[in-house]
């Protein structure tokens, strides 16, 4: 998950992963983020553990996509050990969250792809070039002689 840092603080332990790739880590502090790197975003989500899975019994079919997942095994479209789930086409270029869209790959490939999306998205644009400074005029511009 070392793309989405930051934000994603440097020091943490998942405590929780879906077939999606989101991936919850929490932090040396206790509080909790949820690296969603299909929405191309990482969000502080807890203060504590306890309060994140409070909020993960409430939220899951969101946070763990539980009616995709569901509509995959009806399809029969299982993933292999060391694979995970992923959009075909980003939701950030109009892919949806349907079993037509979604694909396999290696661990380290989705979320090599899913960071480099990411970092494309919150890298800040480079700074404009300076421009070289005008010229001075006179303080005889403009004026009538």
């Amino acid at each position: 998950v070392a793309p989405f840092s930051p934000p994603l603080p440097r020091e943490g332990q998942v405590i929780m992963a879906s077939f999606f790739g989101d991936v919850f880590v929490e932090d040396r502090d206790g509080g909790v983020w949820w690296v969603n790197g299909m929405e191309e975003r990482v969000d502080r989500i807890a203060i504590s553990r306890d309060q994140f899975l409070e909020r993960i019994g409430r939220e899951y079919v969101v946070m763990l996509k539980t009616k995709l997942l569901e509509m995959l095994i009806v399809e029969n479209k299982l993933v292999e050990v060391g694979k995970l789930y992923g959009l075909m086409t980003p939701r950030s270029e109009g892919g949806r969250y349907s079993t037509d869209n979604i694909g396999v790959a290696p661990i380290a490939d989705a979320f090599a792809f899913m960071g480099a999306l990411f970092a494309k998205k919150n890298t800040p644009p480079a700074p404009a070039p300076a421009s070289p400074e005008p010229k001075k005029k006179s303080g005889l511009w403009g004026k009538k002689s």
